[in-house]
């Protein structure tokens, strides 16, 4: 598995748990917003086995680890590194845009995962231009279907102004049906994979408190982030 990053401790990452974080270099996606363009082509130049070692050092004091990327259900080691870390004691949390609803449902079947983090990046109509490539999303719909069916996971969107708009946060609802937990995030100018999102102004909280009550006519918590 090739790894393009590694947090040592968060508290943000991990809903209730002090955690690491993983970065799994590759990204089927060309999300244009994206904030971790270094990782969608890395090569990915860390050493796994370094990074268990000290997760092994660490156990008691971390209780989490979060597998994101880029996007994790790319790599063919995955599955393994899943089995490690359970094995070390720690909880995981993958994070995932959605595109792999059979892996997804595989991984969730063994037992190796804790919590799942699914990236909703716009209402359907707009999902190809929200990922940056043409995209049928309904390899997404199954993959929340598939977590709906589960239980500890979290649907999230990046609130990408001209991406995603009042009227997308309806749309969403309308196309996945009612959910458990559903996160609002926001966007975050600076670096991003194309140029034209670096100064891009986000949106003010004013806005992300409507979108948020417009979330909650189909989700049963509502959480914004990033404010």
């Amino acid at each position: 598995m090739k790894i393009g990053g590694f947090i040592p401790f968060t508290l943000a990452d991990f809903p209730g748990r002090p955690a690491a974080v993983i970065f799994a270099a590759g990204c089927n996606l060309r999300c244009p917003f994206c904030h971790n363009p270094e990782l969608v082509t890395g090569s990915g130049e860390l050493a796994l086995d370094d990074i268990l070692s000290f997760l092994e050092a660490r156990r008691g004091l971390l209780h989490g680890v979060c597998i994101s990327g880029g996007e994790p259900t790319l790599s063919p080691g995955l599955y393994e590194l899943l089995v490690r870390l359970k094995d070390l004691g720690y909880a995981v949390k993958l994070d995932t845009n959605g595109t792999s609803p059979q892996q997804l449902f595989q991984l969730i079947s063994a037992d190796v995962v804790d919590y799942v983090a699914l990236d909703i990046k716009s209402a359907p109509q707009k999902y190809s231009r929200a990922c940056g490539r043409e995209l049928d999303p309904c390899c997404v719909a199954e993959s929340a279907a598939v977590l709906k069916e589960w239980g500890a996971y979290e649907l999230r969107t990046t609130a990408v102004p001209g991406l995603v708009e009042l009227s997308d946060l309806s749309a969403i609802g309308q196309w996945l049906g009612p959910v458990k937990r559903y996160a609002l995030q926001q966007f975050r100018p600076g670096k991003t994979l194309a140029p034209e999102y670096h100064q891009l102004a986000p949106y003010d909280p004013a806005w992300l408190d409507a979108a948020a009550g417009l979330a909650r006519e189909w989700a049963e918590e509502v959480i914004i982030r990033g404010i």
